[in-house]
């Protein structure tokens, strides 16, 4: 249309229809003019009528001719136009000599033969009016010439004008012609509507063709039987078949079975619309993921597009697994794992038992502290493989965060069967770990909670578990606990104390009292250790014991350390000898950022010399942030106070910190003075402490020591100073104050060394 114009194609899509009526209206109208002539054989214009016939005849032929001239795909207007010229000129002469031949011959052939003479006109008229019913002027010529002919043969035929008939013909005449014109607009209207359609077409089948060219997607469609037809290249080359392999196969077939095929399936049964219904196919092995939609048509076939849809399924199916499964173990997470627990509990049936094992690895922290983060996820990824190698492919591992991970068992006939379980997990977690070429020895305590019923919430069955656990670590760790009722009543106890905790810090209801330190070679005191008691209102006097575990787990412990040290700073200004003032620091409050300034202001407020004041460290406080806690020990040693390493011994690495920071003062725990004097072994121990602390320059302080035996043997292999009952208890705050040589008695029946000055007072 580009080139022809709207105009030149519509008159094309005219000839081409006209050129294939031609022919037979050739064959026609010649055959027509000799039947005129053989009519009137014999009459005297018998020859003339031969004549006409003739010319007839070869005005016939010479349009036949023309039409084989004619080229119905040309797009040369010019020969469009000449072709129609021609046509039209020939069409004309044609009418001419119709005229004529009707006026001259017609009277002599109506008397004749009076019904050849109306199936001539009738045959004339229809073939003329059918065969040019898209070229409106040829046909208005042999319209107009039919029509001139009637009007004189009105007045001709006749002796007397037919006025009747003369009417007739202009009125028939003129209505054929006004018909004509109105049968030619609607056939452009028509011709119109099918350019108009198939310019819609061509546009549709290049943006089609653009679009399987430049996008991923690729077109579809299937039959009546839902078999693929027309294949376009681009589906072929994503199924990795030839265009004609697939070519009459059923599209489901191609798809991996499974719930999304079998919807397919019905969808297309049914003659539905989809929109990206994702299915998987299988291309040589390889699982694939297409999306496809589609939409019926009015004749029974379906169409539509597919896409390649695995990277983004893949991606996917990698963010779903990350939100349900832990990214260091490979276990599920505590999402996952409440969401099952949650529906396991939810459809529990009769005579269905669960159980939950949650257990925590023992001394992780200070493996992942000392041995490097690397190490520690290294044995969170080992620890859970060997969980996974213990439970069943039905029961479900989750690693809960940290340390703790957590065992659902689904199918638990009785108790008996989570014990066998939680003791194979207690077994596998105590084989030693080989990390990146280190030995790593941990345990495990897991806590035991068991569902023989019905309509258990899941976060009061994950409180049970988490109680029982606590009461395996309080048993030693490494073995498992059960849950009972009791452990209900101890933790509604420690909620209590918790609360009254908050209100003694408030109201203080705090007192300290002090241990002396003696040395062993003058028998003198060298200081006093600071330990707190909680005076309750109903419960009376409370161990540490009791409390301080609660309020290091609730951080109280940073407002409680913070009395304590102002308190004991301010009570040992008030003594009237100048000994030194211990107080220990828990691994909470190595943590807070103000405990210098706590300390430095305590100390100026007090007016007391800085050296007097003596920090006792735990290792266990060191091991963790231990870069940032021998940090904060130098800046305790610039404030002037001193610094003792406490419980030497019994926690890891203990040799690397007495590198890595200069104490004034190692205290060998009791432990080791609780069996010296019937085990080699703690005897080896505490004299190589005794040792070390000699070559490094730093005091020894053995704890515990409660007999004669154990002070002596102290004293003859250098330790240098001591405490515990045999020294003395505990001492109330205004017995503390007081000078040592006015405590001049002791307990009745106590026998202490000769060295060691006698005390008496209320003791704590």
């Amino acid at each position: 249309m580009a080139i022809l114009g709207e105009r030149n194609l519509l008159l094309a899509w005219r000839l081409r229809e006209f050129v294939t009526h031609l022919p037979s209206l050739c064959a026609l109208h010649s055959l027509a003019a000799f039947a005129c002539a053989v009519a009137i054989w014999g009459h005297p214009g018998f020859p003339f009528a031969v004549i006409w016939a003739l010319l007839i005849s070869a005005c016939n032929l010479r349009r036949y001719l023309l039409s084989r001239e004619y080229y119905p795909d040309t797009i040369d207007a010019a020969h469009l136009t000449t072709f129609y010229r021609r046509l039209q000129i020939t069409a004309n002469v044609e009418s001419v000599f119709w005229a004529a031949g009707a006026i001259t011959l017609f009277p002599i052939l109506f008397p004749k033969h009076p019904v050849f003479f109306a199936v001539l006109t009738a045959g004339l008229m229809a073939s003329s009016v059918i065969a040019y019913r898209s070229l409106p002027k040829p046909l208005t010529s042999y319209l107009v010439a039919a029509m001139v002919a009637s009007a004189v043969l009105s007045f001709t035929m006749t002796e007397q004008i037919s006025w009747p008939s003369f009417a007739l013909a202009l009125l028939f005449g003129g209505s054929l012609i006004r018909a004509c014109w109105r049968q030619a607009r609607a056939y452009d209207r028509y011709l119109r509507e099918q350019i108009e359609q198939q310019q819609t077409a061509e546009t549709v089948k290049l943006l089609l063709h653009e679009y399987e060219a430049s996008a991923s997607d690729w077109l579809w469609e299937v039959d009546e039987g839902n078999c693929l037809v027309n294949v376009c290249e681009r589906f072929g080359t994503a199924a990795r078949h030839d265009r004609n392999f697939l070519e009459g196969r059923e599209l489901v077939g191609l798809f991996k079975s499974g719930p999304a095929r079998e919807k397919l399936a019905a969808l297309m049964l049914e003659c539905a619309s989809f929109r990206d219904l994702v299915v998987e196919v299988d291309l040589a092995g390889e699982a694939r993921w297409w999306s496809i939609s589609g939409n019926p048509t009015s004749d029974g076939t379906m169409r539509g597009v597919m896409r390649d849809v695995t990277d983004s399924r893949k991606t996917e199916q990698r963010v779903a697994h990350m939100a349900r499964y832990d990214t260091l173990s490979g276990l599920a997470n505590r999402h996952l794992f409440n969401e099952t627990l949650d529906d396991m509990l939810g459809r529990q049936v009769k005579n269905q038992q669960i159980a939950l094992l949650y257990i925590d690895l023992d001394h992780f922290k200070s493996v992942n502290d000392t041995l490097g983060h690397h190490i520690g996820d290294e044995l969170i990824r080992v620890s859970a493989a060997r969980l996974s190698g213990i439970v069943r492919e039905h029961d479900l591992a989750a690693r809960l965060g940290g340390d703790e991970f957590a065992v659902l068992l689904t199918r638990v006939s009785d108790l008996r069967t989570a014990h066998i379980c939680a003791q194979r997990i207690v077994d596998a977690m105590a084989e030693p770990f080989n990390l990146m070429g280190q030995t790593v020895r941990v345990s495990a305590s897991v806590g035991v909670a068991y569902s023989p019923t019905r309509g258990l919430e899941s976060e009061e069955f994950m409180r049970q578990a988490d109680l029982a656990l606590y009461a395996a670590k309080r048993a030693g760790r490494s073995t498992y606990a059960d849950f009972d009722a009791a452990l209900n009543l101890e933790e509604r106890t420690r909620r209590d104390l918790e609360l009254d905790l908050r209100t003694a810090i408030a109201e203080g209801q705090f007192t300290l009292v002090y241990q002396p330190q003696v040395c062993l070679k003058t028998g003198e005191w060298t200081g006093k250790e600071t330990l707190v008691r909680w005076e309750h209102p109903v419960r009376g006097r409370i161990m540490p014991v009791e409390f301080i575990g609660i309020a290091e787990e609730t951080g109280l412990i940073i407002p409680l350390g913070e009395w304590i040290i102002r308190q004991a700073i301010h009570e040992a200004a008030r003594w009237e000898e100048p000994h030194t003032i211990a107080i220990n620091l828990s691994p909470i409050q190595m943590r807070n950022p103000n405990l210098v300034n706590v300390l430095t202001n305590a100390i100026a407020s007090a007016q007391i010399e800085p050296e007097r004041v003596e920090i006792e460290i735990t290792e266990n406080a060191l091991m963790h942030d231990s870069e940032a806690n021998v940090e904060l020990l130098h800046r305790l040693r610039k404030t002037g106070v001193r610094i003792a390493l406490d419980d030497f011994g019994t926690g890891y690495s203990s040799l690397n910190y007495l590198r890595a920071f200069p104490f004034d003062k190692i205290k060998i725990d009791r432990c080791f003075v609780s069996e010296l004097l019937d085990r080699s072994d703690c005897q080896a121990i505490v004299r190589n402490v005794i040792m070390l602390a000699r070559a490094l320059g730093m005091e020894t302080t053995a704890e515990g020591v409660e007999t004669r035996e154990q002070y002596e043997w102290l004293k003859l292999h250098g330790c240098t100073e001591a405490q515990g009952y045999y020294i003395s208890r505990p001492m109330e705050a205004a017995d503390a104050a007081e000078a040592s040589g006015a405590l001049s008695e002791w307990p009745a029946g106590e026998v202490i060394a000769d060295n060691v000055h006698q005390l008496h007072g209320k003791v704590a």
